[in-house]
């Protein structure tokens, strides 16, 4: 009897592990920096996504906040690879370890260049599957804010991904109004003087 109830334990906990997707965090990351309601979030940023990726519906999709580890399975039996993709945890875990590493390298310029090298946070939006297709592929851009609380010493960090294709429409209204207001100005002084 129970050799048996060891067999089927053994056997329900392969079969349910064939079904979870092992995400392994990328070396030098410390999750223990990462507030747990930051990790709540990540958790739920992955199960929303995780559906649009599947376009549709989902046969499982769990995260587990204290580990970081995740399942994300389609309808169809299939295991999207989500790393490609903005909110998801992998996408979190990178952006995050690019600021671990960049707070591990201060004043070392050469040091925070192979941290910007080394992170490849995905840049896909999930939500757009469904709309429209794409053939191009967006970059990342990392930026990176300090601050520093003097009152206890604690530094925290927070990094942002823009996407440069997005930005670009900004950036390119931006120049271009500038122009037009140093021309409008010197128009304007040109007929004063």
């Amino acid at each position: 009897m129970r050799a048996s109830v060891v067999y089927l334990s053994t056997l329900a906990t392969a079969v349910l592990g064939s079904n979870s997707t092992t995400y392994t965090l990328p070396a030098g990351f410390n999750i223990g920096l990462v507030k747990p309601d930051e990790l709540n979030s990540w958790c739920l940023g992955q199960r929303n996504v995780c559906p649009q990726i599947c376009e549709g519906g989902t046969k499982q999709n769990t995260c587990d906040p204290k580990s970081l580890q995740f399942s994300c399975i389609c309808s169809d039996g299939t295991t999207p690879d989500v790393a490609p993709y903005v909110q998801t945890v992998p996408f979190y875990v990178c952006e995050a370890n690019f600021g671990q590493c960049i707070n591990a390298h201060p004043d070392d310029a050469d040091g925070q260049k192979a941290c910007k090298e080394a992170a490849q946070c995905g840049s896909k939006n999930a939500s757009s599957l469904s709309t429209t297709t794409s053939s191009s592929s967006p970059s990342t851009t990392m930026s990176l804010t300090t601050s520093t609380d003097s009152s206890s010493s604690e530094t925290s960090s927070s990094v942002a991904a823009a996407s440069t294709t997005t930005n670009a429409a900004i950036a390119m209204g931006e120049s271009y109004s500038t122009g037009i207001m140093a021309g409008a100005m010197f128009l304007a002084a040109r007929m004063f003087l």
